[in-house]
C-alpha cells in the first residue's frame, strides 16, 4: 500500500529539510486539489524528486531505478500490457530468461498485491525497484516507441486514401474525413513521444515539410504530398475553432489533444500566410504536469539563495529577459508557483496562458474584445492583487503601469527580450520609463538561455582542441567575465546511443545570469548609464554571467561547450 502521510511525515522531519508547518501546509493543499502529497513537496521545491526517492529507499527495502537511463528491450515491456501498466504505475525494465527472475521498477514496492499477482502472470520471481513519477513516465513513454516505428506506414497509408479527396471543394468536410483526422493525429502523438516542443507545417512548392522542434533544435521529419496541405491545415483549424475560408490574415487558436493513455496535452496553434500556401505552427503545452521548480531549471544554489531573497519582498520587479523560446514563461510559473499559497491574491494577464496554475486568478489577452495587455492589467489592479504577472512587457503603456504598480506596493513579474540581464534597464528607458523610477522599482533581472544536455548514457570526456579554447577566451573577454580564472581543459559530449537517438543530448537545462538592483546599480540606472557600463559594474560586484553559469554546467558534463558557445553567441 501507499506511504502514509504519518509515516511520509516521520522520515521528512528526521531529514531536517521539512518543517511540521510546511508539512501542516502540504496536506491541506494535498486534500483541496486532490494533488499527492509527495507531488506538492517537489512542487515547492522542499525537496528535490530524486533526494526523495533516496529517503523513501530504506523505507521500502528497495533500490532505485531511473528509467532514464536504462535501454529497455520493447519485448521485455510489452509483456506487461500498457493499459495495466500505466494503472498500477509499473515498467518491467529488465529480465533473466535462464533465473526466471525481472526488474520491476515502481512507485509503490510495497504494492504486494500487483507484484505477486505478476508474479504468478508472467512465471517470473520479480524484484521491485523503487523509481520517481519523471523516471516512471519516461518508462510508460516506451510503449509508444513501437507506434513509432510505424509512424512513416501509417502516415502513406492515409496520404494515399487523402489524395483521393484532396480535389474536393467544401474543405470543412474533407478536414472531417478519416485519413486527415489519422495523419494529424499520428504526427501530434509522434511528437509527444519524441518529447517535441513545436511542430511545424511548412508549405513548399511541391511538398509540406513537417518538422519538430526537439530540444530546442528544430529537425525534418516528414515531408507530405503539396494537395494534402490546404486539407491538413483545414483540419488544424477546425479543431482551434478557427476560420477554415480565411486564408489571408494569421490566425490563433488553441485545442485539446487526448493521448491514448487518457492523459490531455494543450496545443496552441498559429496559421500564417506565406508564399507558397499557409504556415502552421503548433506549440504542445502538457499544462497537467507537475511545475517545474527552480532547481529543474538549472539555477544553481547561489541563484536559488538569490532567487528566494528577492521574490520574498513584498513589492518590486522581477524581469525574465531572454529570446523566445528559451523558457522564460517557464521561470515565472516556477516563481508563481513557490509564491501560490492561501495568503496572497495572485492575478496574471497572458498572451496567451499558458499552463493553468489552481488559485491563480489568469486573464487572456483578447484584442479583438478589447482586452489588450495595458487595459487588462488596469482592470487587474482594481482586483486587489498581491502579486501580478504580465506575460511580456511590449509597450510603454505597460510599462508605465508595471513601473507604478510595483511602486505602490505590489510585486510585479514579467519577461522581456533582451540580449543581458542589465540592458533590460536601457530598454525600459527606451520605452519611455523614468529613471529615476526604475531605480526604485526594479529588485532582480533573470537573463537565460536555455541549452541541451548530454545523454548521461554516452557521455565521454576528452581535451579541449587548440580553436575552442581560443573561442572561449575571446567569449571571456566579451563578457567581461575577468573572475574566470581558466578554460577548462577536459570537455564533455555524447558519443551517440539508442536511449538519445544518436543526437548525444537529452533534454534540456538552462543557464542563467541574476542581475541585482545594488545601490551603485541604482546610481547608474539615475545617471542613465549604458548596458555595458552597468554589466561592468554588475560584474566586478560578483554577477555571474550566463557564459560563466554555462561554463560550470560545462565543467560537470551536464552540456557542451559548443552548446554554450551556440546560445551565448546568438
Amino acid at each position: 500500500m501507499p506511504i502514509t502521510f504519518e509515516n511520509l511525515k516521520k522520515i521528512l522531519e528526521e531529514t531536517g529539510l521539512v518543517s511540521e508547518a510546511d508539512l501542516a501546509s502540504v496536506k491541506e493543499e494535498a486534500e483541496r486539489t486532490s494533488r499527492s502529497v509527495m507531488n506538492i513537496l517537489i512542487g515547492r521545491n522542499y525537496i528535490a524528486e530524486n533526494y526523495l526517492a533516496e529517503v523513501l529507499s530504506p523505507y521500502y527495502g528497495a533500490s532505485i531505478i531511473d528509467l532514464k537511463q536504462v535501454a529497455i528491450p520493447q519485448e521485455t515491456l510489452e509483456l506487461i500490457p500498457e493499459t495495466y501498466a500505466k494503472s498500477k504505475s509499473v515498467v518491467l525494465f529488465e529480465k533473466d530468461d535462464k533465473k526466471k527472475i525481472g526488474k520491476l521498477a515502481m512507485l509503490d514496492p510495497n504494492d504486494y498485491e500487483t507484484i505477486e499477482f505478476l508474479r504468478a502472470k508472467l512465471d517470473l520471481w520479480l524484484e521491485p525497484y523503487l523509481t520517481t513519477e519523471s523516471s516512471l513516465r519516461y518508462g510508460l513513454r516506451q510503449y509508444k516507441k513501437k507506434i513509432s516505428g510505424d509512424f512513416t506506414k501509417v502516415i502513406s497509408e492515409n496520404v494515399e486514401k487523402s489524395l483521393l479527396i484532396a480535389d474536393e471543394a467544401d474543405l470543412s468536410k474533407t478536414a472531417e474525413a478519416v485519413p486527415i483526422i489519422t495523419i494529424l493525429d499520428n504526427i501530434i502523438e509522434h511528437a509527444v513521444v519524441l518529447s517535441a516542443s513545436d511542430i511545424h507545417f511548412e508549405p513548399l512548392e511541391k511538398e509540406t515539410l513537417v518538422r519538430f522542434r526537439i530540444d530546442g533544435v528544430l529537425q525534418e521529419i516528414l515531408s507530405l504530398p503539396k494537395a494534402i496541405s490546404p486539407i491538413l491545415v483545414a483540419r488544424v483549424k477546425v479543431l482551434g475553432n478557427l476560420q477554415i475560408d480565411e486564408h489571408r490574415i494569421p490566425q490563433d487558436g488553441r485545442f485539446r489533444f487526448e493521448l491514448d493513455d487518457g492523459s490531455t496535452i494543450d496545443v496552441r496553434t498559429n496559421i500564417m500566410p506565406v508564399f507558397k500556401g499557409e504556415k502552421v505552427e503548433m506549440r504542445l503545452l502538457k499544462s497537467s504536469a507537475r511545475p517545474l521548480t527552480l532547481s529543474d531549471l538549472g539555477f544553481s544554489k547561489e541563484s536559488l539563495a538569490i532567487m528566494e531573497q528577492e521574490i520574498k519582498k513584498p513589492h518590486g520587479m522581477i524581469l525574465v529577459t531572454g529570446p523566445t523560446g528559451h523558457g522564460k514563461t517557464t521561470t515565472l510559473y516556477a516563481v508563481l508557483n513557490i509564491l501560490n499559497t492561501p495568503k496572497v491574491n495572485i492575478t496574471t494577464i497572458e498572451d496567451p496562458i499558458e499552463y493553468e496554475l489552481p488559485r491563480v486568478n489568469q486573464t487572456q489577452v483578447n484584442v479583438k474584445a478589447g482586452v489588450t495587455f495595458g487595459n487588462g492589467l488596469r482592470a487587474l489592479l482594481r482586483q486587489n492583487p498581491d502579486i501580478i504577472m504580465i506575460g511580456e512587457i511590449r509597450d510603454a503603456e505597460t510599462v508605465e503601469i508595471a513601473v507604478h504598480s510595483a511602486l505602490t506596493g505590489h510585486l510585479v513579474l514579467s519577461s522581456l527580450h533582451t540580449n543581458d540581464a542589465p540592458s533590460a534597464v536601457p530598454r525600459f528607458i527606451d520605452m519611455g520609463a523614468q529613471p529615476f523610477l526604475l531605480a526604485s522599482t526594479i529588485n532582480l533581472v533573470v537573463a537565460q538561455r536555455l541549452v541541451r544536455k548530454i545523454c548521461s548514457s554516452c557521455i565521454e570526456s576528452y581535451k579541449i582542441t587548440p580553436e575552442i579554447e581560443r573561442l572561449v577566451s575571446a567569449q571571456i573577454e566579451l563578457s567581461y567575465d575577468k573572475h574566470i580564472q581558466e578554460v577548462p581543459k577536459n570537455l564533455f559530449r555524447g558519443k551517440g546511443c539508442r536511449i538519445c537517438g544518436n543526437s548525444g543530448f537529452q533534454g534540456q537545462i538552462g543557464i542563467f545570469e541574476l542581475f541585482r538592483v545594488t545601490d551603485s546599480i541604482r546610481d547608474l540606472i539615475l545617471k542613465s548609464a549604458s548596458a555595458p557600463e552597468i554589466r561592468k559594474t554588475a560584474v566586478k560586484e560578483g554577477m555571474t554571467t550566463m557564459f560563466e553559469d554555462g561554463l560550470k554546467k560545462v565543467e560537470k558534463g551536464i552540456t557542451t561547450i559548443e552548446e554554450i558557445l551556440r546560445v551565448v553567441r546568438e
